[in-house]
C-alpha cells in the first residue's frame, strides 16, 4: 500500500465534513450529556470522555492534537448527536465593566499604599 492509499487522518475523523454545522466559539464550554460512545470515532469518544466536566475547546484541540477547526467540526457533530451540549461565552454587560473598573482602581488604591 503506497502512501496515497493511506487516508488522511483528518478525513477519516471528520468523515468528510469539511465544515462545523455550529457557531462554536474557540472559549466556548462543551459538556458531556450521553456519555456513550458506542458508533463513535477515536477523536469523538475522546472528546464525550474528556468533558465530563466542562471543557474548552481550544482544550479539547490542544489535548488531541488538532487543528482547532477540525475540534470544532468533531464537536458539531456530537452537538448534532445530542451527545454534548455547549455553554458559549457572554458578552460583557456594562455591570460587569463597571466592576472590573472598579477592581481596577482597588488594586491600583493596594498598590499606591505598599
Amino acid at each position: 500500500m503506497s502512501d496515497g492509499d493511506v487516508p488522511d487522518r483528518s478525513f477519516v475523523a471528520l468523515r468528510g465534513r469539511t465544515t462545523a454545522g455550529h457557531d462554536l466559539d474557540a472559549v466556548s464550554l462543551i459538556v458531556t450529556e450521553r456519555d456513550d460512545t458506542a458508533g463513535l470515532g477515536l477523536e469523538e469518544a475522546a472528546i464525550v470522555r474528556m468533558c465530563a466536566s466542562p471543557t474548552g475547546v481550544v482544550e479539547i484541540a490542544s489535548r488531541l492534537q488538532l487543528p482547532v477547526g477540525m475540534a470544532q467540526v468533531l464537536i458539531s457533530g456530537l452537538l448534532d448527536q445530542n451527545r454534548v451540549t455547549a455553554r458559549h461565552p457572554q458578552p460583557a454587560t456594562a455591570a460587569s465593566r463597571h466592576d472590573a473598573d472598579f477592581l481596577r482602581e482597588v488594586l491600583v488604591g493596594l498598590h499606591n499604599k505598599l
